[in-house]
């Protein structure tokens, strides 16, 4: 096994133990974010357990614990891809396609960028999305616009680029606005 895969320390947030720090690092985000989430509540039997004649010991049930549950997304935090891992993710495929075909699964690498890419194309179906209001200008009234991911808001504004970080910070109240809009996430009334 890899010395990176080795070196992964349990982290404490929130008076939980994580994993390890991404996990955690995605349940500050989430949190920071006022997203609710189920962390390691379930576990999935991809493969039952037998016994087998060219081995004493029996084989194990091989089982899949998925780390963030939102709604119907599935995240798995990965900072480094196993061998192993890779294996397990085709049988987890596999036993959605057949079980849950309506859940949508997503691996995530760092608990920025990627989770809130992951996330972006389904806010409405979490029941929130994203307000933009332009920075308060003299004499020039500011209209909030809602939409329903962070690229349609880029789109509708004429802007692109590499601007999930500095768009979670604002989202998360760190900083007041990006591309000279005030971003929040806002949940729904159904």
């Amino acid at each position: 096994m890899s010395e990176r895969i080795q070196n992964v320390q349990p982290k404490e947030y929130g008076g939980r133990i994580y994993r390890s720090t991404l996990e955690a690092e995605t349940a500050q985000t989430l949190d920071a974010l006022g997203i609710p989430f189920q962390y390691e509540e379930r576990k999935i039997l991809l493969q039952q357990g037998f016994r087998c004649p060219y081995q004493k010991d029996k084989v194990r049930d091989l089982t899949y614990t998925p780390d963030f549950i939102i709604g119907p997304i599935m995240l798995e935090c990965k900072g480094f891809e196993t061998p192993e891992w890779k294996i397990k993710k085709k049988l987890v495929f596999k036993w959605l396609m057949e079980n849950e075909p309506d859940t949508i699964f997503y691996q995530i690498h760092d608990a920025r960028k990627s989770l809130l890419e992951a996330l972006d194309s389904h806010w409405d179906y979490l029941g929130y999305c994203i307000e933009i209001t332009p920075k308060p200008c003299k004499n020039v009234s500011t209209k909030t616009y809602r939409f329903s991911s962070i690229e349609e808001a880029l789109t509708n504004i004429h802007r692109q680029g590499n601007s999930m970080g500095s768009i979670l910070r604002s989202l998360t109240g760190k900083t007041q606005y990006v591309f000279g809009y005030n971003w929040k996430l806002v949940k729904l009334k159904l």
